[in-house]
């Protein structure tokens, strides 16, 4: 059945903000958003907010209370839309999510955040028929306690998650972890403000090393090389991330790392002159190594080919 909603304008006095029944935030996250206090300071409300009535002729807000607090002080009332306080509470929740999703996906925290306030009017079972299909899955159990074990993370994982800093893949893997694993890897994250990208090398590269060595990923971070890059003053945070990543290159495959390394010294003791590269295979499987030379044409190539061709031929390769 359509919810049932009507357009009115209620004073600001009477909307409870602080009352967060059906919000799809974590306490802590930040209340003002100076972007949408400008948007509303100079066109007004496009969206009006979703309100419900409760005791003692207040309101609380089921969707919009980021737009309720962007008001600003110079105005005492507010166009909303009033849903009937009949609405159950698993209906008037699936109506706060669904307002999201129209205007944009919704987080991976806001959908755990949805999943964990329906079990508080509804079984595990109801929840995932009731629920999940909103988020394009399956109705099972197993989808549901995927998402609610994102909620067992720390707070400021979760606050740094709600606000993009902290990939949703990075954030299941390190759930899966010991809490001073999971924290020094954060704390990483955290300090060079690393990209989607550089979080997921870090968390598999160092799963990868500490599996290998039979020992912690916090003992993996504890390397004197690494606190010298963090400690360097010299450089900015990308400069470190990008350190950070040649670090756990070598760290996950010492003796490739040793062979490109050995291979670099000895390509720049030949100095090689400018349109000529030498190359290795791929993982070093052989000894073979490429010489390339760029010619600016075919006359400049056909003019030095005798004499290259008498050094090939002397090597044994006419």
């Amino acid at each position: 059945m359509p919810l049932q909603l009507r357009a009115t304008r209620l004073p600001l006095a009477q909307i409870d903000l602080n009352d967060d029944t059906f919000a799809l935030t974590i306490p802590g996250a930040p209340a003002a958003d100076p972007g949408l206090e400008a948007s509303i300071a100079e066109i007004g409300i496009l969206h009006p907010p979703i309100v419900q009535e409760k005791a003692n002729s207040l309101y609380r807000v089921v969707a919009g209370v980021k737009r309720l607090r962007a008001i600003g002080p110079t105005r005492t009332a507010c166009d909303c839309l009033l849903l009937a306080a009949n609405t159950s509470p698993a209906e008037t929740l699936a109506a706060a999510f669904a307002e999201t999703c129209a205007s944009r996906p919704p987080t991976a925290l806001e959908k755990a955040i949805f999943m964990q306030k329906g079990l508080r009017w509804l079984d595990e079972d109801q929840v995932a028929r009731r629920f999940l299909p909103m988020l394009g899955m399956q109705g099972d159990r197993e989808q549901l306690g995927r998402h609610l074990k994102l909620l067992q993370l720390e707070e400021p994982l979760l606050l740094a998650l709600q606000n993009g800093t902290l990939d949703e893949t990075v954030a299941r893997e390190l759930a899966e972890m010991s809490f001073i694993d999971r924290m020094a890897l954060f704390d990483l994250i955290s300090l060079l403000s690393l990209s989607v990208g550089n979080q997921r090398q870090l968390v598999t590269g160092c799963r990868e090393v500490a599996k290998r060595n039979a020992t912690s990923i916090t003992a993996v971070l504890d390397d004197q090389a690494l606190n010298a890059i963090l400690g360097h003053e010299a450089s900015n945070p990308p400069q470190k991330a990008g350190q950070l990543m040649t670090w756990l290159a070598d760290q996950r495959s010492p003796r490739l790392r040793a062979a490109e390394k050995e291979f670099e010294t000895f390509r720049e003791q030949l100095a090689l002159p400018k349109g000529v590269s030498l190359h290795h295979v791929q993982a070093f499987e052989k000894d073979t190594v490429t010489l390339a030379v760029t010619f600016g044409n075919r006359e400049q190539l056909a003019r030095l080919w005798p004499s290259l061709r008498d050094i090939l031929v002397d090597r044994g390769e006419g």
